[in-house]
């Protein structure tokens, strides 16, 4: 997911109180048992957390890198919060080939993940289950991970937030990346895609932990590398939810390898998108790189430094 774009005026508002109803928890019991300190994460294509908001609800929350800020799903918000808050209309665009219409929910919103507590000034409210299903209830973004040294461990299932002074452990391979933009939100990642006519390509990929794929091309890079007319054996997809922003069209095809940090990767799924909007549509980068080739690996990112550490975890 892209950034919020929005205009909006500063309210005074309330909201939290009462009882509210509790959901129901995914159930996020680890293969082992998970170090001291740490956060249990439920991985089903997307990183699950349990969190608490306003001190009192248990929410089922995804962690998305592509995401700034608190995001409510709009069923879960008039199930818990209702019109306690008045919600101000906006529209905000995705990994889609579109807009999506939000709400906006002006608040002081407090939540605790494990012992650490946020508080942000404003949550958007949408249809996230229409994207993702009925696993969550809303995501936690970059405004609780920026600056941060934090470990997900994909195959154990937990979270763990590291100190600045923790040493990284040795078979951890450190990948230097770079930043988008100037806000230091959002990482890109280098790694080399090998196709099946033995053609290889280096490049560079925005980290996408909302994303349940491996790797998506932008459609810049795929016209760039003629990949419509190279790969003959691609399939065609059209969704009619490819994520926040609507719509999108790819070709869905096996990359013969995708080497990231010194490790080959094999017979990988990948895809080349033909969005002209949206986030499969952005030059600064060629494409995206998300969950189903994260979860191969033991995963640190220090959003401090803009470096991504590797380990596999076969």
């Amino acid at each position: 997911m892209n950034k919020l774009v929005a205009f909006f005026a500063l309210v005074a508002l309330t909201a939290c109180g009462g009882a509210p109803k509790q959901t129901e928890m995914v159930e996020t019991a680890p293969k082992q048992e998970i170090p001291e300190g740490a956060i249990p994460m439920h991985y089903d294509r997307h990183l699950c957390l349990e969190v608490e908001l306003c001190d009192s609800i248990s929410a089922r929350m995804l962690f998305d890198t592509g995401n700034t800020h608190l995001l409510l799903d709009s069923t879960f918000y008039a199930e818990q919060i209702g019109d306690r808050v008045p919600l101000l209309r906006s529209m905000f665009g995705g990994a889609g080939d579109g807009m999506e219409s939000a709400r906006m929910a002006m608040h002081a919103w407090r939540y605790r993940l494990g012992k650490e507590e946020m508080t942000e000034p404003m949550a958007v409210v949408m249809n996230l289950r229409k994207i993702v299903g009925e696993k969550a209830d809303g995501m936690v973004g970059m405004t609780l991970m920026q600056g941060r040294r934090v470990l997900f461990d994909y195959k154990d299932g937990y979270m763990q937030l590291l100190a600045a002074t923790d040493s990284i452990p040795a078979d951890f391979v450190k990948i230097p990346c770079t930043w988008l933009d100037e806000t230091k939100m959002r990482i890109v990642l280098p790694l080399e895609v090998a196709f099946g006519d033995g053609s290889t390509f280096k490049g560079n990929f925005l980290v996408d932990t909302g994303m349940p794929d491996a790797l998506s091309l932008g459609s810049t890079t795929a016209d760039r590398l003629n990949l419509k007319m190279r790969i003959s054996d691609a399939v065609r997809r059209e969704r009619a939810v490819g994520g926040v922003g609507g719509a999108s069209v790819a070709y869905e095809f096996a990359a013969k390898t995708i080497t990231v940090g010194g490790v080959t990767l094999h017979d990988m799924e990948a895809a080349w998108s033909e969005n002209r909007q949206g986030s499969l549509a952005d030059a600064r980068y060629d494409g995206l790189v998300g969950n189903a080739l994260l979860e191969h690996f033991d995963v640190i990112f220090d959003f401090s430094a803009c470096t991504i550490y590797l380990r596999p975890n076969l």
